[in-house]
C-alpha cells in the first residue's frame, strides 16, 4: 500500500516536473524555429505600411514597417499558407514550406494589386469566428483605427457618430432605434473588448472614457439583436473593440493636440470672457523580445468645454502583454486604468441660458476611477480547432456632490467575467460551443450592497453547402440571479442564412431573440433627483425582443451597395414612470416594435484616391400600447464621408443629418425649461492632414474643424451640442 502511494506520488511529481520543464522551454527557447521575411509593395513598387501578414492555422503573424518589410520568427517545420491582407488591396495567399528550425526564408517582394473597392475585412463579432464581412448573416460595420484618429476623436463614442444607423442621445448609443435614453442606466447595446463584456456592474451602462483608443486596431458594430451569442445587454446590438497586435518592430509613438471652441453667435449665451480650449498628450511604445512582447500607453486630456461646469480632466494608462508560447499557443494580458474628474452638466437653465446649468447645479462634480484587467489564452491544436479561455475584471468607482442637500453619491462595483469557447470544423460544419459565468458586486449609497450573477451556455453550427450557401443556427441559455429579484432563465435562438448567387452578390437573412436583465440601478436606486424621489422596484422583469433582418450586398464596378430591411418586437421594456405619490420608479411598461430600412453606398474613384461612403437609415419606432412614437428615436439619419488621398496630403469631409425627435419623454418637461426646443441636426466636419519628415522621422500634422457651419442643435433635451471647434494635432510613430 505504501509502495503504491509512493509510486503515485512520484508519478505526480514527474508530471509536475514535465509541465515545469515545458514552461521553462517555452520561456527561454527564444532561438527556436525558422525565420520568414519579405517586403510588401503596391503596383508601383511603393512600400505598403501596416499590411497584415499571418500563417493560417497558427498564432504567428506580423505587420509591415515603414519600408514595407516584415518578418515572422519561431516557425516550426511544416507547410503553411501565407496570407497578406490590407484594406484597399486584393488578398494575397501563397504556400510556403519550412524544412527545418534553422531555415531563413525570404519570400521576396509581394506586390498587392488594388481592389476596385476596399477589400472586405475579416470580422469575428457576427458569429464568434473569423469570416469575411460580406459573408456575415447580419449587418456589420467596421471602423479602422486611423478613421477616428484622423478625426481627433478623444473617446470612442465620438467615432461612433459617423457610423450609418447609429446616433447618440447624450452619449448613449442607439443602433437602429433599439435605444432611446435611459439617463445612463441600463444599456441595450453591449460593449465588448476582444470579445469580453465591458459594462459597469452597478448601472450596466457604457463608459467610453475607459477605452484606450491608441490600443485599438478596429471596432466591429453588430447592428441587431446579439443575445443568442452574447447574452444580456446585446438586445440592441454589439460594439466589439479589437485591440492592436504588438508590432514586430520596436516603436515609440507620441501625439499632442490642442483646440479652441468658437464663441456662440447669441450674446446671451456667452457666459465666459475667456476662450474655451482643450488639449491632450499621448506617449507609448511597443517592443518584442523573442516570444514576449509589451505595449504601454499613457494619455492626458483636458477640456474646458463650451458649456459652464462641463469641464473635464482625464488620465489613463494602458498595457498589453503578449507571450507567444508556441506557434499554436498564445497568452495575452491587457489592462487599463483611468482617473477622471469633471463638472456635471445635466441640462440648461433655459433657452436664453443654453450653455449654463441651473444655479443649484453649477458646482456639481463627479470623480471617477475605472479600470479593467483581461487575460486570453488561445490554443490551436489543429487547423480546424481553436480553444479560447478568457477572463476580465472590471472595477468602477465614482463619487460626486450631487443629490439631496449636496450629500453626494458614492458607488463601488466589481465585475468578473470568465468564458471558455471551443470551435471545431468537421466536414461542412463549423461548430462553436462555450460556457461563461459573470459575477458582479456593488456597494453604494444609491443602490445599497447588491450582487448579480449569470451563467450561460451556447452552441452554434455553421453549415457551408455547395460553396454558395452558409446556414448558421445557434441557441444560448442564460440563468441570472439579481439579489432580491426572482431568478430567471432565458433561451435566445438564432438562425442566419447567407447565399451568394454570383461572386459580387451576397444575400443574407437572420432571425433571433434577445433579452436584457434589469440592472442593479434600475431595480434598487433610492435617491432624490431634481426634487423627485426615485424608489426601488424588486418586481422588475427582463426585457425581451424578437428581431429579423433581410439584406443584400452588391458590387457594381467601383461601387458597392448594402441594403437591409430590419424589424424588432419588444416586450416588457423598462422605463422610468411617475407614481400617483409623485415618486419615480423603473417599471416594465411598454410593448414596442421597430421597423426600418438602411441603405449604404460606397466606392473609390480616381484610381482609388477618392473614396466615399453614404448611409441612409429610416426607423419607425412605435409604442404598441400608445400607438405613438417611442422616445428619442429620430426617424431619418443620413451620413456621408468623403476622403481624398493626395499622397502626403489627406483631405476629409463628413456630413451628418439627424431628424428631429418625433417624441421626447414627457417626464423631462416637468423639470427642464424649454424642453420642447429641439430641431433636426445638420453637422459638417472637415480635416486636412499632411505627412512630412523631420530629421528622418515622419510626422503627421492635422487641422480639424468640427461643426463648420456653427449649427445649433441639441444632442439631448436641454443639452446644446458642441459649437464649432478648431483643433490641430501632431503625431509620430503611429501608422
Amino acid at each position: 500500500m505504501n509502495q503504491g502511494q509512493t509510486s503515485v506520488h512520484e508519478n505526480h511529481l514527474g508530471f509536475v516536473e514535465k509541465m515545469l520543464m515545458l514552461l521553462l522551454i517555452g520561456l527561454f527557447s527564444q532561438g527556436y524555429g525558422a525565420r520568414l521575411q519579405g517586403t510588401v509593395v503596391d503596383e508601383n513598387r511603393r512600400p505598403l505600411v501596416g499590411a497584415n501578414i499571418y500563417l493560417e492555422g497558427t498564432i504567428l503573424g506580423a505587420s509591415t514597417d515603414e519600408t514595407g518589410k516584415f518578418f515572422i520568427e519561431k516557425i516550426p517545420p511544416g507547410t503553411f499558407t501565407l496570407v497578406v491582407s490590407m484594406i484597399g488591396y486584393q488578398l494575397h495567399t501563397q504556400s510556403i514550406r519550412i524544412q527545418s528550425e534553422r531555415d531563413q526564408m525570404d519570400v521576396g517582394v509581394i506586390r498587392l494589386r488594388p481592389a476596385p473597392l476596399q477589400a472586405a475585412p475579416i470580422v469575428v463579432t457576427a458569429s464568434r469566428t473569423e469570416e469575411a464581412l460580406q459573408e456575415a448573416v447580419t449587418s456589420i460595420a467596421v471602423i479602422q483605427e486611423p478613421a477616428f484618429r484622423l478625426r481627433n476623436n478623444i473617446t470612442l463614442n465620438q467615432a461612433l457618430q459617423y457610423v450609418p444607423g447609429i446616433n447618440l442621445n447624450g452619449g448613449q448609443v442607439n443602433i437602429r432605434g433599439a435605444t432611446g435614453y435611459s439617463r445612463g442606466v441600463g444599456s441595450r447595446v453591449l460593449l465588448m473588448l476582444d470579445g469580453l463584456p465591458l459594462l459597469t456592474g452597478d448601472t450596466r451602462e457604457i463608459n467610453f472614457d475607459v477605452i484606450p483608443l491608441p490600443m485599438i486596431e478596429r471596432v466591429e458594430i453588430l447592428k441587431g439583436a446579439g443575445s443568442a451569442l452574447y447574452g444580456s445587454g446585446a438586445m440592441g446590438g454589439v460594439i466589439n473593440i479589437i485591440t492592436r497586435p504588438i508590432s514586430s518592430s520596436p516603436t515609440v509613438f507620441t501625439r499632442v493636440y490642442a483646440g479652441l471652441y468658437s464663441e456662440p453667435g447669441y450674446r446671451q449665451w456667452r457666459w465666459s470672457e475667456k476662450s474655451r480650449s482643450l488639449n491632450g498628450q499621448l506617449a507609448g511604445f511597443q517592443q518584442r523580445w523573442g516570444r514576449l512582447a509589451l505595449a504601454l500607453t499613457v494619455t492626458r486630456d483636458q477640456d474646458d468645454s463650451y458649456r459652464q461646469n462641463d469641464w473635464r480632466r482625464r488620465y489613463t494608462g494602458s498595457l498589453k502583454f503578449q507571450w507567444d508560447i508556441s506557434a499554436y499557443q498564445q497568452f495575452t494580458l491587457h489592462g487599463n486604468i483611468m482617473e477622471q474628474k469633471r463638472g456635471n452638466f445635466l441640462f440648461w437653465k433655459d433657452l436664453r441660458h443654453a450653455l449654463q446649468p441651473p444655479e443649484d447645479q453649477r458646482d456639481d462634480w463627479v470623480h471617477s476611477q475605472r479600470g479593467y484587467l483581461g487575460a486570453n489564452y488561445r490554443y490551436i491544436p489543429g487547423n480546424d480547432q481553436i480553444l479560447q479561455i478568457k477572463t476580465l475584471w472590471f472595477s468602477n468607482r465614482f463619487q460626486d456632490n450631487i443629490g439631496f442637500q449636496n450629500s453626494g453619491n458614492r458607488s463601488r462595483s466589481n465585475q468578473v467575467y470568465t468564458e471558455i469557447q471551443y470551435s471545431l470544423k468537421q466536414g461542412m460544419h463549423y461548430l462553436t460551443a462555450g460556457i461563461s459565468a459573470d459575477y458582479g458586486r456593488v456597494e453604494s449609497n444609491l443602490f445599497g450592497r447588491r450582487w448579480a450573477t449569470e451563467a450561460s451556455v451556447y452552441l452554434q453550427d455553421e453549415l457551408r453547402w455547395q460553396e454558395r450557401w452558409k446556414i448558421t443556427a445557434g441557441i444560448r441559455g442564460d440563468y441570472f440571479s439579481i439579489d432580491q429579484l426572482e431568478a430567471q432563465f432565458q433561451l435566445s435562438p438564432r438562425l442566419g442564412i447567407h447565399f451568394s448567387p454570383a461572386s459580387q452578390t451576397h444575400l443574407r437573412a437572420s432571425f433571433g431573440g434577445g433579452f436584457r436583465a434589469p440592472s442593479l440601478a434600475e431595480a434598487f436606486t433610492s435617491t432624490a433627483v431634481t426634487g423627485f424621489q426615485v424608489i426601488p422596484n424588486v418586481q422588475l422583469q427582463p426585457e425581451t425582443n424578437a428581431s429579423f433582418e433581410l439584406g443584400l450586398r452588391q458590387q457594381i464596378a467601383v461601387l458597392e451597395m448594402d441594403m437591409a430591411l430590419f424589424g424588432s418586437h419588444y416586450r416588457e421594456l423598462i422605463e422610468p414612470r411617475f407614481l400617483p405619490s409623485g415618486s419615480i420608479q423603473f417599471q416594465n411598461v411598454t410593448r414596442a416594435r421597430v421597423m426600418g430600412l438602411e441603405v449604404n453606398l460606397s466606392g473609390k474613384l480616381l484610381n482609388g484616391r477618392f473614396s466615399f461612403n453614404h448611409g441612409y437609415t429610416y426607423v419607425d419606432a412605435r409604442d404598441a400600447v400608445r400607438n405613438d412614437y417611442l422616445n428619442f428615436r429620430p426617424r431619418h439619419l443620413f451620413y456621408t464621408t468623403q476622403t481624398l488621398n493626395l499622397g502626403n496630403v489627406l483631405l476629409g469631409l463628413d456630413y451628418r443629418y439627424i431628424a428631429r425627435y418625433d417624441r421626447i419623454d414627457p417626464l423631462l418637461r416637468t423639470f427642464i425649461k424649454d424642453a420642447d426646443q429641439y430641431v433636426s441636426a445638420h453637422v459638417l466636419d472637415g480635416r486636412v492632414s499632411v505627412v512630412f519628415p523631420v530629421g528622418g522621422i515622419p510626422l503627421r500634422l492635422t487641422f480639424h474643424v468640427d461643426n463648420i457651419l456653427q449649427y445649433y442643435y441639441t444632442d439631448l433635451v436641454g443639452s446644446l451640442a458642441p459649437l464649432r471647434k478648431y483643433a490641430i494635432s501632431l503625431e509620430t510613430g503611429l501608422p
